[in-house]
């Protein structure tokens, strides 16, 4: 595999991923792939892989990130990698069309990226939560309101809930 930034990498992810405008996704193409020279590596690679529910088992996930970070892979490369396998495994899913894959893969794709990128310390985990529109621009105002980012009052907020 060549070494990719992650900027580069992730627009190919993108631009490979992306809705045709005038038909739906043929095939999904899966645009990282994971090799190695050496085999045994390569199988304990694939032992470390996530299932298709993987952003479910962010324990699971940590875990892999801090295993290849241990065996000095780049964060660019686990993020390749993981996205990579993702994508193969997602591929296999006879339930969703290849549309479906495919906006799966590109949600996996930005929260590892936020994963792997994020956990320098090991202390901070990142919860992704849907929330309404409107709920979000609720939460904006009162967050500009106090000065704060809207992720720095929400970490607030939940710690505060969590003190009482």
């Amino acid at each position: 595999m060549t070494k990719m930034s992650l900027p580069r990498s992730l627009m190919l992810l993108g631009i490979m991923l992306s809705p045709e405008p005038s038909a739906a996704i043929e095939k999904l193409n899966c645009p990282f792939n994971f090799t190695s020279s050496d085999p045994s590596k390569l199988e304990r690679m694939k032992a470390l892989l996530p299932d298709a529910d993987a952003m479910g088992s962010l324990g699971r996930l940590n875990s892999t990130i801090d295993t290849l970070r241990r065996d000095g892979m780049a964060k660019s490369q686990i993020v390749s990698h993981l996205v990579g396998a993702y994508c193969l495994i997602v591929a296999q899913e006879s339930s969703q069309t290849d549309a479906e894959k495919a906006a799966k893969v590109r949600r996996f794709a930005g929260q590892i990226t936020q994963l792997v990128y994020s956990l320098e310390s090991g202390l901070d985990v990142i919860v992704n939560v849907p929330l309404a529109p409107d709920v979000v621009d609720a939460l904006n105002a009162t967050a500009r309101k106090q000065g704060l980012s809207s992720s720095a009052w929400i970490a607030m907020t939940v710690e505060n809930a969590l003190q009482q």
